[in-house]
């Protein structure tokens, strides 16, 4: 039975998408199945039920997918509702999420944002007290002198 026999009941129903090693692709790719990058991929990829990026890939453009695994490198915007980062894998860029799993050594420099989240940061009220606190005491000593 050949990888591309259509009784083949352990293929995905929408396919694979596969970016060899050594391949540079720069474009867009809208697929409902899979796809996995061992090359460089350089664009957007929507609507991927699963994206990885292997240990030679290298993604720098837009993700919208349902489950993202890194353990090459990506760098650009994710939206997808599960993102893992592998042990060797690196993020850079912003990410929307419902589910975030970063392995130990794996490495994420960007921001975050959890979907629908409601965990609120009150730290812009905190910092603008420690700023008064700060600015007053010196504000005052420079007027004395």
């Amino acid at each position: 039975m050949g990888v591309f026999n259509k009784s083949d009941k352990g293929s995905t129903p929408n396919g694979a998408t596969v970016i060899a090693q050594g391949t540079c692709i720069i474009g867009g790719i809208n697929t409902k199945g899979t796809v996995h990058i061992d090359g460089k991929f350089e664009g957007v990829i929507l609507e991927a039920d699963v994206i990885s990026i292997g240990l030679t890939g290298e993604v720098i453009g837009d993700i919208k997918a349902n489950n993202l695994v890194v353990n090459g490198l990506f760098d650009g915007k994710i939206d997808c509702n599960i993102v893992q980062i592998l042990a060797e894998g690196k993020v850079i860029g912003d990410m929307q999420y419902n589910e975030l799993i970063i392995e130990s050594n794996g490495k994420f420099e960007g921001r975050g944002i959890r979907k629908n989240s409601d965990l609120k940061s009150r730290y812009n009220e905190v910092e603008q007290k420690i700023n008064n606190i700060i600015v007053s005491p010196s504000a005052i000593a420079h007027d004395k002198s």
